[in-house]
């Protein structure tokens, strides 16, 4: 037979053999890529409606991101991905009024309740609420993202 032609067969095999697709299902180290802030779940709980940009900044770090044309909202974005697969990703975007803080929203907020749980879990549950004082506070509405 003829030798070249049988080379080039073989060549062009061991190509298509190699796309990357194929490549990823290859078990070798895939180097895990980090990005964002990862937060601390109890910085993240203990966020108040009311607090200044000073105090959430020195609690939870500076923002990833801080918009061009909306000054008043800062986001926290933390993302973990493996292969250009993500794997892990939260957000928190915290809105602000007059240099207060009155809204936090995203799965950052559930993501750190749930870890809380995970390990204090009784003891979070056993403590009784402080009784609440009649003072009115600016409305903070926190709802996780999905």
């Amino acid at each position: 037979m003829n030798k070249p032609l049988i080379i080039a067969l073989m060549f062009a095999a061991g190509l298509v053999g190699c796309s990357a697709e194929r490549i990823s299902n290859i078990p070798s180290y895939k180097l895990k890529v980090i990005q964002g802030n990862e937060l601390d779940p109890r910085a993240v709980v203990s966020l108040q409606p009311g607090m200044s940009r000073q105090q959430v900044q020195s609690l939870l770090g500076t923002p990833l991101l801080r918009p061009a044309f909306r000054g008043d909202q800062w986001d926290y974005t933390y993302e973990v991905s493996r292969n250009g697969i993500v794997q892990e990703q939260r957000n928190l975007k915290l809105t602000f009024q007059n240099d207060q803080l009155v809204k936090a929203e995203g799965n950052a907020i559930e993501y750190a309740v749930e870890q809380l749980k995970e390990r204090y879990g009784e003891q979070i549950e056993q403590q009784p609420a402080a009784p609440q004082q009649a003072q009115p506070a600016p409305e903070l509405i926190w709802t996780p993202d999905r």
